[in-house]
């Protein structure tokens, strides 16, 4: 049974120490920047110190959260940026079945070696054979992927940091195997906001009577545009709005999201399709645990948790 969920963003700042800031920050258009003067120029040392002090509280509250829960699976959804997959084929939601996904740590702002900071983690392949099934029995077409044999633009890292970088942050041991549900984010045509509220809403239905204790993970988000035109921008008022329906519990209202194109909702704030799924499978409360708009990073980083939920 799904009964807990958080979410997370991923952003590649999140895992980088200070001194790496100034290097993220510096590939965003020069009018990105002229027009950000009263933010980002006051992201000081002292403030990036404070910022990353915030992100490693947050992050280890969503550790200490699964460690009290003591799931037997975590299941991890979130965007593949061509990583496992590219253009020749991207599907709109992949499951990986096979017995370990492995992958870098450490950002690419790091500028270290793949294998360096490679890490392997378990898969729990019945729990993941069990979701690929009962997708297609509920009307998904999910692609399968049975090993990590990466077909993007950096092979040598592996798969999507949604995982491999997130993961060993909340579970240090590594010891929770984990269920990756792949989803499409940047590429379109992506799936809707709806859709992802039925898949989330499909996870929940198939893992109900199950007795292993299962807790959903959403990776990415909030706001940004990391690679694209509005590097550096951040939309706060729509990172709050999801945060509200969240914490209100009225996430179907998310299916609204991307059921139309908007300048706002491309870039990797398609990653929200993964919080849209997560509420899909928690009907209850969220909780946010931190938000934090930051343009050194290029992104709305923001932490919730839906609390254990019994029977």
């Amino acid at each position: 049974m799904i009964g807990m969920g958080i979410a997370s963003s991923h952003a590649p700042v999140m895992f980088c120490p200070a001194e790496v800031w100034p290097r993220i920050y510096a590939n965003i258009p020069d009018y990105m920047k002229q027009s950000q003067p009263h933010t980002a120029r006051l992201e000081t040392p002292a403030v990036i110190e404070q910022y990353i002090r915030r992100i490693n509280a947050a992050l280890g509250e969503l550790a200490r959260a699964i460690e009290a829960y003591r799931p037997d699976a975590i299941l991890c959804i979130g965007d593949d940026q061509e990583d496992m997959y590219d253009a020749s084929n991207n599907p709109s939601i992949g499951v990986f079945i096979g017995d370990e996904i492995w992958g870098s740590s450490a950002p690419f702002y790091m500028q270290e070696a793949p294998g360096k900071s490679r890490v392997h983690i378990p898969v729990h392949t019945e729990l993941a054979r069990l979701v690929l099934w009962g997708l297609v029995k509920r009307g998904f077409d999910p692609a399968q992927s049975n090993e990590v044999r990466p077909q993007g633009r950096s092979p040598a890292r592996g798969a999507s940091h949604m995982v491999v970088t997130t993961i060993p942050r909340l579970v240090p041991g590594l010891n929770i195997p984990v269920i990756p549900v792949l989803l499409n984010a940047y590429f379109p045509p992506q799936p809707t906001g709806r859709r992802c509220w039925e898949l989330g809403a499909a996870l929940a239905d198939i893992l109900k009577d199950r007795p292993e204790r299962v807790i959903i993970y959403a990776s990415g988000g909030m706001s940004h545009d990391p690679q694209g035109p509005r590097a550096g921008w951040i939309d706060e008022p729509l990172d709050n709005w999801v945060f509200e329906r969240i914490e209100r519990n009225r996430g179907e209202e998310l299916c609204s999201l991307f059921s139309f194109d908007s300048a706002t909702l491309r870039g990797g704030t398609g990653e929200l399709r993964a919080w849209i799924a997560a509420a899909g499978a928690c009907r209850w409360p969220g909780k946010r645990i931190e938000y934090i708009p930051i343009h050194h990073g290029k992104t709305g980083i923001g932490f919730c948790i839906w609390p254990e939920r019994t029977r």
